[in-house]
């Protein structure tokens, strides 16, 4: 008798301290009046903020943030999920973490030297803004090989910035709007990168939902493929034909700007159900505008430049790129992925594929290593399009070799 009070007395104090503790997990990390999302939004910090532009879905409960407390409540990487009403699925970043954040509200005054104690409504006062952008483009141009970077790389000229935030400004140019965009250049250009270039019109990119506060919502578009190294090798050469026409695409694609991403990853590519793939952070990116009259410190503005860095592993040079209408960074990068020396996606082929296309290894490791990549990566295409209609290499099973 005496062990089972013990007993029940210790399940009791169990369930108390349970329910203590989920109640205190409520009032630090949820509202129970609030739509549970919109408490990660952190809205009074505002105008320091992304913006404002999906909080109404936000707060109407049109997406409803993914019921497992205790990731949110231990989420690092401030990344969370969840489904739209219509039961798509969303992912909500903040797009720093904690301490990053809490890093930028201890400066926010100084950056724009106010009191000690201002709000961030005070923001909308201050006078020069835009010279404070160009400040921190000017910063990560002067300083591009530095890491962490502070945001965006605008080149070869800063000036270029302002045509390039015009697709995320409302027609009045409104203060609040260039805070916004000076906040998302401290912190994360990513919310302006996929206004610019959106997935409606072909890019590889998430479909951009909007952002609320310090949180942006944007489609989820499938599992990493560095989760999907187990499956069939044909898919894996699906998957390798769309890199090298995205790494084409951020090259060519846009009228005016060229977009050399610096974080290459199987982590930072996913793929749907569909095979499509989709590039998912893009925070670390150089954007050049191929548009500018060059100055006399662009000599070589008209020569094409061929990564020069020997030696292995993933390494660039951003001041190299920068001094040239064209490079051919993304066309090296997305070799690397695919035969480099990190966990090549691609290698080892298969045995049938070395006997029956042996120059298919051929030019994968000329894109890696030879002189003319954009020659390379054009019959590389080619090659792999051919390879694709093939029913001999379709019908290859993971792990034949």
């Amino acid at each position: 008798m005496l062990l089972r009070r013990r007993f029940f007395k210790r399940v009791s104090l169990m369930v108390i301290a349970f329910t203590i503790s989920f109640y205190i997990s409520i009032i630090l990390f949820g509202d129970l009046k609030v739509p549970r999302v919109m408490t990660m939004t952190d809205l009074n910090r505002c105008p320091a903020c992304f913006g404002v532009s999906v909080c109404p879905e936000l707060y109407s409960n049109q997406v409803i943030i993914e019921s497992n407390t205790w990731s949110s409540m231990f989420n690092t990487k401030n990344i969370f999920y969840g489904y739209t009403k219509s039961n798509r699925r969303v992912v909500m970043k903040k797009l720093a973490h904690n301490s990053e954040w809490k890093a930028f509200d201890q400066q926010l005054c100084k950056n724009f030297h106010l009191k000690r104690n201002c709000k961030p409504m005070h923001l909308l006062n201050v006078s020069n803004i835009d010279d404070k952008l160009i400040k921190l483009v000017e910063y990560n141009l002067s300083k591009p090989d530095t890491r962490p970077r502070k945001g965006l790389v605008m080149c070869p000229y800063a000036y270029s910035l302002f045509d390039f935030i015009l697709p995320v400004l409302n027609s009045k140019k409104d203060q609040v709007d260039i805070v916004n965009i000076w906040t998302m250049l401290s912190i994360n250009p990513e919310p302006i990168i996929f206004q610019v270039l959106q997935r409606s019109h072909g890019w590889p990119i998430p479909a951009y939902g909007g952002v609320c506060g310090r949180v942006e919502v944007v489609a989820y578009e499938g599992e990493p493929l560095a989760s999907l190294t187990h499956v069939p090798w044909h898919r894996k050469l699906k998957f390798a034909k769309k890199i090298l026409d995205a790494a084409m695409d951020f090259t060519f694609k846009h009228d005016r700007y060229r977009f050399y991403l610096m974080d290459w990853s199987l982590d930072n590519i996913v793929a749907n159900e569909k095979d499509d793939i989709t590039f998912i952070d893009l925070e670390d990116i150089v954007v050049l505008d191929k548009h500018i009259s060059p100055r006399s410190d662009l000599p070589d503005w008209y020569q094409r430049y061929a990564r020069d860095i020997p030696g292995p592993g993933f390494t660039f040079s951003i001041h190299s790129m920068c001094k040239h209408h064209l490079s051919d960074h993304n066309l090296w990068a997305a070799c690397y992925i695919l035969i480099g020396d990190e966990d090549p996606f691609l290698y080892p082929l298969p045995k049938d594929v070395n006997a029956s296309r042996p120059h298919l290894d051929r030019l994968l490791k000329e894109c890696l290593n030879g002189e003319d990549r954009f020659r390379t990566i054009t019959k590389l295409q080619h090659v792999i399009d051919d390879m694709l209609m093939d029913e001999n290499i379709i019908g290859l099973r993971a792990g034949v070799r």
